[in-house]
């Protein structure tokens, strides 16, 4: 065990908020250092807070009635929570005693935290202390099965607070004078390691097997409510061994790894226990703090982000994040004055093979000064120590990938779902057994031992699995895959969860994938219309078509969203009865402005609203095959058609890439 063998080594930091400063509506906080707790320290708090969940009134007895009766209700523990230190604590306690965990993403609304705490008739639940107050009577007291609350998150609550008020983290005696919400009664995180250290229940009693659930994690990677994706021990074990045994981010016990990333995405969850499988040190940062220019850090105060505290050998990101360090990086660069300015832009387009731009006495200065050049770049970021990034959760772009490897650190693309606990294939962007560093972009790398892939044919897209190289939809098996599906969802894990006939299940993802010469996975298209962004959002094609058309002007219109884009573009076509049908040609500068009100006021999603818009003479007809029949948009057609070179989509800056 990781506790064990790596008992002195630093396991979890956390930052704490010295101070919150008002200013106006904007809040700004000033954090002190990293305190460390060492793996001994988080395993003797695990265990005490493991021994408290069995101490509160309830849980024991249905953990024992789980025990003896296996088919029994799961004892479930919601974790509703930003990332922190005390989110794995919890976590790890929960799982240490074979309780299920239930995950629900802060920024999914109250209806869909409704929907996951109550479709799991969750016992317990782990509350940021920061949110309490607000969901209180908005969620909390709608839970008619939750029986304690516990507060977590004091590392996000400020020690004192200038120009504004902000609650204090209660003591365990505190918490526990709070009304009842409910049935539900409140302690703290504090509360449960204190009463848990005073008890001696043998907790090998409860170690789960590899058959239990470990966790139902919601996903909004559809329209509607959130699904629970139901994930064994087996599943999460699974995927760790299969990263630890291709060595393709090969953590070491001397990494410092920053956890910004929701806990509540498989994608981080497996990552942070895979380091922490091998000894490394976590770094608990917080979004509002990441970088200096992330929104609660004071402009005043630039060197106190948290990248720049901790200053980690490893990260992961979701394209977005990498987007955004690009376009920070180039901005910063812009402003760089004098020879200074030409010195550090063109070490940066060195380092991507692109001719320096510099004049004759930097371009002889940048032959001595490239690397030294690279370093400052990197260390005004808090990245200079990064061995290898990760990037998941959304298709990245070739462009930012390309530039981040070069000039910060390699990034190893990753492909998977909640579905299939996360990584079903990685790149392998180090030496690793033996192999070469692949350096190459664009893919999502080799697939992983514990799983099996083949692609399955749709020719409707023109994809089949005789093409060279072979295409199709890509089907996944293995032990990484849930074998029960969605929670209470039979129909639909019918659906995408199919036993075929060599007896095995196979996750039907709706993603087309290519498997290149090399042996790697490419993602080239989506067999559903729902499209993940960037960001990690999926935004629904037909949705938002079917939003657009309840915008004056707008007749026939497609809706396009490109993988390792942040936003959607529309093409709005003349109408079969022509322009005048809908008031005229729409002008598209305010046809741009028009849409985004009526949008917003619909209720849709900033993701969901088009960031630009093409208007096109071009009259669709069943004829020309780009709509069916019954004058329903045929999406592949549209794309070919819209995506030649200067076409809308390239006047757009959104051509796709060739297939």
């Amino acid at each position: 065990m990781a506790c064990q063998t790596y008992a002195s080594n630093a396991c979890m930091g956390t930052r704490p908020v010295n101070l919150c400063t008002f200013e106006g509506k904007k809040q700004y906080w000033t954090k002190g250092p990293y305190s460390w707790k060492t793996y001994a320290e988080v395993h003797r708090d695990v265990v005490a807070a493991a021994r408290g969940l069995l101490l509160l009134p309830g849980i024991k007895e249905m953990r024992d009635e789980k025990q003896a009766f296996r088919q029994v209700q799961e004892c479930v523990v919601a974790i509703l929570a930003d990332t922190s230190a005390d989110w794995q604590i919890s976590s790890l306690a929960a799982m240490q005693v074979g309780l299920t965990i239930t995950t629900v993403y802060t920024t999914l609304g109250h209806e869909a935290m409704l929907h996951g705490l109550n479709e799991t008739q969750a016992k317990v639940l782990f509350v940021d202390w920061a949110q309490y107050d607000v969901l209180k009577e908005s969620v909390m007291s709608k839970c008619p099965a939750l029986l304690h609350i516990v507060a977590i998150g004091s590392a996000h609550i400020p020690l004192k607070t200038v120009g504004g008020e902000t609650k204090a983290f209660p003591t365990p005696q505190e918490a526990s004078a709070l009304a009842a919400i409910g049935a539900a009664f409140t302690t703290t995180l504090e509360g449960l390691i204190a009463a848990g250290s005073a008890d001696a229940t043998d907790l090998g009693h409860y170690r789960p097997s590899e058959q239990d659930v470990v966790i139902i994690m919601y996903t909004s990677g559809s329209s509607g409510l959130p699904k629970g994706v139901v994930l064994s021990h087996l599943n999460f074990v699974s995927v760790m061994a299969s990263i630890l045994a291709t060595g393709a981010i090969a953590p070491l016990a001397t990494d410092k790894y920053i956890g910004y990333l929701p806990l509540a995405h498989i994608f981080e969850l497996a990552v942070e226990a895979t380091y922490l499988c091998q000894g490394s040190a976590i770094g608990y940062g917080h979004v509002s703090t990441l970088t200096s220019g992330s929104p609660r850090m004071h402009p005043k105060d630039p060197e106190g982000s948290d990248l720049l505290t901790l200053r980690p050998t490893f990260m992961a990101a979701v394209p977005a994040v990498l987007d955004s360090i690009k376009t920070g990086l180039n901005m910063k660069l812009s402003k760089i004055p004098g020879l200074k300015g030409e010195l550090a832009r063109g070490a940066v387009n060195k380092a991507q093979g692109l001719p320096s731009g510099a004049g004759c006495l930097a371009s002889c200065l940048l032959d001595c000064l490239q690397a030294k050049l690279l370093h400052m770049v990197r260390s005004q970021l808090g990245l200079e120590n990064l061995r290898i990034m990760i990037s998941g959760g959304a298709p990245l772009s070739p462009e930012t990938q390309e530039f981040v490897s070069a000039v910060i650190a390699p990034v190893a693309q990753g492909y998977g779902a909640t579905e299939t606990t996360g990584c079903a294939s990685i790149q392998e962007t180090v030496s690793c057994g033996g192999r070469p560093a692949d350096q190459s972009f664009g893919h999502v790398g080799a697939i992983q031992p514990a799983t099996e892939i083949k692609l399955r044919s749709v020719p409707d897209m023109g994809y089949n699995v005789t093409d060279s190289p072979p295409r199709g939809e890509i089907l996944i098996s293995g032990n990484n895959v849930s074998e029960t599906g969605y929670y209470k969802l039979p129909e639909k894990s019918a659906e995408d969860f199919v036993r075929h006939s060599d007896g095995k299940i196979w996750f039907h993802t709706g993603d087309i994938g290519v498997v290149m010469e090399t042996g790697v996975l490419k993602i080239i298209d989506r067999k559903k219309d729902l499209i993940k962004l960037t960001g990690g959002e999926y935004v629904s094609l037909g949705k938002v078509e079917a939003a657009l058309k309840q915008v004056p002007g707008i007749g026939a219109v497609v809706v396009f969203a490109l993988a390792g884009k942040d936003h959607c573009v529309a093409v709005v076509s003349q109408p079969d009865k022509g322009w005048e049908f809908v008031g005229g040609r729409p002008d598209e500068t305010a046809l741009l402005k028009s849409l985004s009100e009526k949008l917003t006021e619909m209720g849709l999603a900033p993701f969901e609203i088009p960031g630009k818009v093409k208007v096109d003479d071009t009259i669709w007809t069943p004829e020309t095959g780009l709509v069916t029949a019954s004058l329903k948009v045929q999406r592949n057609p549209l794309r070919e058609h819209y995506n030649k070179p200067a076409g809308p989509l390239d006047q757009m800056a959104y051509r796709f890439p060739d297939l």
